[in-house]
């Protein structure tokens, strides 16, 4: 098979609407695992957040965690790369955020703060399977070390709202982008999915030409980019499928669509 190295998002790539990773999505990773390939998980997700899918998938490399935040090595916990936010940018775009009247989430010491519990705390626990600490006080006054990512929650229309103001302040220092339609990751200007990657396509001694990707989502887009081969999922945004033309198209989430082009990859046939 041509691809070594295959890089795919989680939500709203590998996993189903439902976020469940599917029978079939496992066989195909593990095929293409067992034919020399490394699967690496590729996610705006903490590490503990990806955990399980990778003792289920049996991934045979490091993860891609906080955007690009960092590569950790999810059987040993260790960290092998990290990018955070300068504390003091950090309380900057925190304190931001609570004067727009933002609820966000700061994710440090391994886990995530929340500045009070609410629905939209506990719709994320259920997406990412960690409970928060709630510190019932504003993020900006509760940080003591660099995160790995701020993570502002809102409705669909106020996060859309939010992020040109934020980009418009912070936009020269930060990274800021979508990951879903009611999220913004906020993270340093020099994290990406891309430059974590590259890391890792460097450690792992894979070449340029024998990368794969999948994503969907505003934040995969450098991550595809990247990419020798690189998949858009049919359920993404037309911003995301249309961003260039090298993209290539994968089945949605909701038919095993990263399952579907590893299979065909497995049997030699043209996606």
């Amino acid at each position: 098979m041509r691809y070594r190295m295959i890089a795919a998002d989680i939500d709203g790539t590998l996993l189903n609407p439902a976020r469940e990773l599917e029978e079939r999505t496992i066989c195909a990773a593990r095929a293409c695992m067992g034919e020399g390939a490394y699967f690496v998980l590729s996610s705006g997700r903490m590490p503990p957040a990806l955990k399980e899918i990778g003792i289920r998938l049996q991934v045979n490399a490091p993860a891609v965690c906080f955007n690009g935040g960092a590569v950790v090595d999810l059987k040993s916990g260790e960290t092998l790369y990290s990018t955070p936010v300068p504390l003091p940018l950090a309380r900057a775009i925190a304190r931001e955020c609570e004067n727009l009247g933002l609820y966000l989430h700061a994710f440090v010491h391994g886990s995530y703060i929340a500045p009070y519990y609410c629905s939209l705390t506990r719709s994320y626990e259920q997406l990412c399977g960690v409970k928060a600490r709630v510190v019932n006080g504003r993020i900006s006054e509760n940080l003591d070390e660099a995160p790995m990512k701020l993570l502002v929650l809102d409705s669909p229309e106020g996060a859309a709202k939010a992020l040109p103001l934020l980009k418009a302040k912070f936009g020269n220092e930060a990274n800021m982008m979508h990951s879903q339609k009611h999220m913004i990751e906020c993270v340093d200007k020099n994290t990406s999915k891309a430059g974590a990657l590259e890391f890792l396509r460097k450690r792992l001694n894979v070449d340029e030409s024998e990368t794969c990707a999948f994503g969907d989502g505003q934040n995969d887009v450098d991550m595809l980019l990247w990419a020798r081969y690189p998949y858009v999922m049919d359920n993404a945004p037309d911003s995301v499928k249309s961003f260039s033309p090298r993209f290539l198209s994968a089945p949605p989430n909701t038919a095993c669509g990263v399952a579907q082009v590893l299979e065909k990859e497995l049997k030699g046939e043209s996606v």
